[in-house]
């Protein structure tokens, strides 16, 4: 039952992401996002997301000067959790960023920027592919869920948790998102 619930919200939460990459209209899409979080806050389990710590998060992010979710998550991200929580890596005339995200490729099939990585006390615990709508929101939602899970929750056009037990590639993750060339732009 748990699972089926945790699936629920990671649904939500997947559905309301990818259709904000997909809108033109960042407003309904935020509308959409509040009822659809607020009525899927009921059915969070053992870790509430008010006991996520947010300065204990990290956010590592692949993206293109000329993508809007981009831009839009560069802005966000460091304006609410601290710009010392945030590390941008520009893909456009840097190979060695682009050889990094040629590997996240390799491994989960992402072609889309932005691609986030969110850490919690040092270690991946979601992968994002696309934009987040109301990080303040979703961002402990989705931290408290991967904590629950135990494992890497992986969020694209659907969502899947890397289990804990894989080892080897989750620790690959990690060492492609915390390895890349820091960009101001």
């Amino acid at each position: 039952m748990r699972r089926i619930l945790v699936g629920i919200v990671l649904m939500l939460i997947l559905s309301t992401i990818m259709s904000m990459c997909i809108s033109n209209d960042s407003s309904d899409t935020l509308t959409t996002i509040q009822q659809s979080t607020t009525s899927a806050s009921h059915q969070q389990t053992n870790t509430s997301t008010s006991q996520i710590d947010t300065t204990k998060l990290h956010f590592y992010m692949f993206g293109q000067a000329a993508c809007p979710h981009c831009r839009d998550m560069k802005e966000l991200l460091p304006k609410i959790f601290g710009e010392d929580k945030f590390t941008y890596y520009e893909l456009q005339g840097n190979e060695h960023n682009s050889q990094l995200f040629s590997e996240l490729y390799n491994i989960l099939g992402v072609t889309g920027v932005p691609v986030i990585g969110i850490f919690y006390d040092n270690h991946i615990v979601a992968i994002v592919e696309g934009g987040i709508p109301d990080p303040a929101k979703n961002v402990p939602r989705i931290v408290s869920v991967a904590l629950e899970e135990g494992g890497v929750v992986f969020i694209s056009d659907k969502t899947y948790v890397i289990p804990s037990n894989q080892t080897e590639i989750i620790k690959k993750l990690e060492n492609i998102f915390t390895s890349g060339e820091a960009s101001e732009g």
